[in-house]
């Protein structure tokens, strides 16, 4: 069966851009409507049953997040398209949700569908979107979503003690002494949490500053954060760290 795709977005050119784009790339897709606004899109997701919605996040009559919150519960996959919206794709890693920047980029559109088709019979959207738009209504990012082998798990940040690496995958250890193996590497993580209430202290670790409660100065730098947990200190990274924890 084909896979039933949803465009919204207020530039006529880029759903006609985004079409062709989706007839070379993605023969496996068909588009079985298109809106260009809040309302539009309303009417469409009511009207009609995507497999696939690919929405814009600036619309003519408000933004992508006011559609699904006005919209309801989204029995679809989820891709947000966007142009320059630092802050939103930076939620959007956050909790795990598809993004594509434009110009769109062919190779990560097929990605993006191919994902979706996956994930059509299993999928935890739901939950990411309500903290997805909790975010955008706070205007701040205070949790993330964690890919483990048990399914997603949602954790506040203030909760992460700190992160380690672990090849393509890293560790994230809770201030409660629960860690979790998330299908991101350290380099993201580096990229995702804030600085500098999180810190990269060694090639393998991040930690969360405010729970360093020593400095064991011997022959190899370490932390010991107050659940207990040492952690390595990178000789390169030492003067950077003094500076901010003076």
């Amino acid at each position: 069966m084909p896979l039933k795709i949803a465009l919204i977005d207020d530039e006529p050119a880029a759903r006609i851009s985004l079409r062709r784009l989706l007839q070379v790339y993605c023969p496996q897709a068909t588009v079985i409507g298109e809106a260009g606004s809040v309302v539009e899109g309303i009417t469409l997701l009511q009207q009609s049953a995507p497999d696939l919605l690919l929405l814009d996040i600036e619309l003519e009559d408000g933004t992508g997040f006011d559609l699904l919150e006005r919209a309801g519960p989204l029995r679809s996959q989820l891709v947000f398209v966007t142009a320059h919206d630092a802050f939103a794709v930076r939620a959007f890693r956050c909790y795990a949700v598809d993004y594509l920047l434009k110009p769109i980029n062919p190779s990560e559109l097929v990605v993006a569908v191919q994902r979706a088709q996956q994930n059509l019979e299993h999928t935890q959207l739901y939950q990411r979107i309500e903290a997805l738009l909790h975010t955008a209504a706070s205007g701040r990012i205070d949790r993330i979503t964690l890919h483990t082998s048990k399914g997603l798990t949602f954790i506040a940040l203030t909760d992460i003690a700190c992160v380690e690496s672990c090849g393509n995958y890293a560790f994230v250890h809770a201030i409660s002494g629960e860690r979790h193996l998330d299908a991101r590497n350290l380099k993201e993580y580096e990229e995702l949490l804030p600085h500098p209430a999180f810190v990269r202290v060694h090639q393998s670790f991040i930690v969360q500053l405010s729970l360093v409660q020593r400095w064991l100065k011997d022959e190899d730098d370490s932390l010991v954060l107050s659940t207990g947990m040492r952690v390595p200190v990178a000789r390169r990274r030492r003067e950077a760290l003094l500076r901010l924890l003076a």
